[in-house]
């Protein structure tokens, strides 16, 4: 009599019916859309600051004469800068994925979820949600360094390396920001299309593919990121094979103005 309604809520999740109440859920898929992309744009930010000082500290040394001048091929020299590189993305990737898995586990935990079975509703990431995730985060991180790489030819120091790679940040904001917050495609037509030719948009897209089962999308973003970055390192090569890596270089000066008379 004096508790004539009872209330229990139920959420349809993907035609499956689960005891727990939407905005639990809503809670857990929005935690994932905002945490994730702010820790890849965390991780390729340091990654690119990171192998951008690579060349530029070589330079800035006067090293870099010394090692040209050695009997190895400069495309062999490129290629152990960019191991070292592959060894940082690697280690970037397994550390981001074990984090986001013990995050998960811990973060459904706190939010009331621990009973619920998260994996017959397709929410809980799989193995291959993981593998697919690494593997495109891999590639953004490859994609980034390599990017960093031949941009720090044209630093003369390591200050001037992490000036020109400092605004391609807007390459991981962007995308961060427009994935958070919406969906890229439901933006009009021209701007989902701009937001898709930035190669890292597809990494934080990923992030997504447990949620919306798009594992066709994710693969597409990474063979497109793979062809980005195998221009990138072409690009790179033949920097690395003529003398520009020596001479080639970009400043940023203000116009100087000329004394009154």
């Amino acid at each position: 009599i004096l508790n004539p309604i009872m209330w229990d809520e139920k959420s349809i999740v993907k035609g499956k019916s689960a005891d727990v109440g939407p905005d639990v859920l809503f809670g857990l898929m929005m935690s994932q859309s905002i945490a994730m992309p702010v820790g890849i744009m965390t991780l390729l930010i340091f990654a690119m600051q990171l192998a951008a000082t690579t060349v530029a500290s070589e330079k800035e040394e006067k090293t870099l004469e010394t090692l040209l001048t050695m009997p190895i091929n400069r495309t062999t020299i490129l290629a152990g800068k960019l191991t070292g590189s592959i060894i940082v993305a690697l280690v970037g990737a397994v550390a981001y994925i074990v984090g986001l898995s013990y995050y998960m586990s811990s973060f459904t935990g706190m939010m009331g979820t621990g009973n619920l079975d998260l994996a017959a509703l397709g929410l809980a990431p799989t193995i291959e949600s993981y593998a697919i995730l690494g593997v495109s985060l891999f590639m953004a991180l490859l994609s980034a360094l390599a990017l960093a790489i031949s941009l720090s030819v044209f630093a003369e120091d390591v200050r001037g390396a992490q000036a020109l790679v400092g605004p391609l940040s807007i390459l991981f904001i962007v995308p961060m920001v427009f994935t958070m917050f919406t969906d890229i495609n439901a933006l009009p037509f021209p701007l989902s299309i701009i937001m898709l030719a930035i190669p890292f948009t597809h990494s934080m897209l990923a992030t997504n593919v447990t949620f919306t089962g798009n594992y066709i999308g994710a693969i597409g973003g990474i063979v497109y990121m793979a062809i980005f970055t195998i221009v990138v390192l072409y690009i790179a090569s033949k920097l690395f094979g003529t003398e520009k890596i020596l001479t080639a270089k970009l400043r940023f000066q203000r116009t100087k103005k000329t004394p009154r008379e």
